[in-house]
């Protein structure tokens, strides 16, 4: 019986994708070799380690050639910041690192030794600024080339742009010692919340300090930026703000400002929610009597899915989880919905009412799907209300 001559090119084709996939792989392994070769190149030459404002090219090239195949472009930034990640793990197998970039500005990180004052610390660096921190901590053994500064008030007299980056209910505090020193630098947060900082804040503003506030929506164990995303706070000091984006303008970072007022609802829904779901799940899932690995092999992909979110959320020092949920001004409110929310549905199916469970349903798709309703924007800048030069810096999106 004569061979299908369909089945033929069928087995030639899967060879060839099978080579193809080979030739693949052999230029990854090249990629990465060449990148732990150029991490010791960078430690011979004494430059940063990570470069984050290359990173936005490289996306973009891979963005434009994969378009010629009709690759989605969020995918081909998908596939191209896996690269970039691993690239990064390559360079950072390279022992006896050391750098010392060329100066921009004089930074002071307040809390540069912690999870995310140490990421801002490497990220400036890498970018020429020089950078000193200020922290209880005194030193960091792991890192003994950052500069430690020991009396805040020098320190802050010495800096171009301060930093707080410190747990939420001690950063009023620091503001006050800032004021204190009369410092002309530019200042800012990076809190998951506002609300200790309003009175310091507007404090500020009105006896004519520099002030703006930050808030990166990602976490310190970030590896790659694209797709990350930075909130800007104007404070009533427009120059504060474009000034503190423009730190992070060089990374592929999306950049968006927002009037300081609005951020603390608005992080009430996106964060403090968020994290008291996950709280919930696990806690819910503790109490059911059943074991938990047996949970999880037999978890279909809903479950999976959250319980993944829920396990970053678990893995935060408990001081910040608790401080996302008590410092969050709108806690009373997000606590009467969730009861309100959890109240309706269990009553929806204790009385085996479909129509009402479908009601709900509804309701909740129309905020989860934004097929179902107009889109929302985040509050933008007031360009009616800005002067004509008040332009964003390149590379500032919003």
């Amino acid at each position: 019986m004569a061979s299908d001559p369909r089945r033929d090119q069928l087995i030639r084709l899967r060879g060839e994708i099978a080579r193809a996939d080979e030739a693949v792989l052999e230029a990854i392994a090249r990629r990465l070799a060449l990148a732990h070769r150029l991490g010791e190149l960078k430690r011979d030459l004494n430059l940063p380690r990570r470069e984050y404002g290359t990173e936005p090219a490289t996306l973009e090239r891979w963005k434009k050639r994969l378009a010629k195949d009709h690759v989605d472009p969020r995918r081909a930034a998908r596939l191209a910041s896996w690269l970039l990640e691993e690239s990064t793990h390559a360079e950072e197998r390279v022992e006896g690192h050391r750098s010392s970039p060329p100066r921009q500005s004089d930074v002071l990180i307040v809390g540069g030794l912690g999870r995310m004052g140490s990421w801002l610390r490497e990220f400036l660096e890498t970018l020429g600024h020089r950078v000193g921190v200020v922290d209880p901590r005194g030193s960091d053994r792991s890192a003994p080339e950052v500069t430690v500064h020991s009396d805040l008030g020098r320190a802050a007299q010495d800096a171009e742009v301060i930093i707080v980056a410190t747990p939420m209910r001690s950063a009023g505090a620091i503001y006050r010692s800032l004021f204190a020193t009369e410092t002309e630098a530019l200042i800012f947060d990076v809190l998951s919340f506002k609300a200790p900082l309003l009175p310091w804040i507007h404090r500020g503003i009105r006896h004519g300090f520099h002030l703006s506030s930050v808030h990166p929506l990602f976490g310190p164990d970030v590896r790659t930026l694209e797709g990350e995303k930075l909130l800007v706070m104007d404070c009533g000091d427009r120059p504060s703000a474009l000034r503190a984006a423009s730190l992070f303008a060089p990374s592929s970072l999306s950049i968006s400002f927002l009037p300081l007022e609005a951020h603390d609802p608005l992080m009430g829904d996106a964060l403090a929610l968020p994290h008291a779901l996950s709280l919930i799940l696990g806690l819910a899932l503790a109490r059911s009597g059943q074991d938990p690995t047996l949970v999880r092999t037999c978890a279909p992909a809903s479950l999976r899915r959250h319980l993944d979110a829920a396990r970053n959320v678990m893995a935060e020092s408990p001081d910040l989880s608790y401080d996302i949920q008590s410092v969050n001004p709108t806690a009373p409110n997000l606590f009467n919905r969730l009861e309100r929310s959890l109240k309706d549905l269990r009553g929806a199916v204790e009385s085996a009412d479909r129509t009402r469970y479908a009601a709900l349903l509804r309701e909740a798709r129309h905020s989860v799907d934004p097929m179902h309703e107009e889109a929302r924007e985040i509050p933008r800048r007031d360009r009616r209300a800005s002067p004509a030069g008040d332009a964003l810096p390149s590379g500032i999106r919003t």
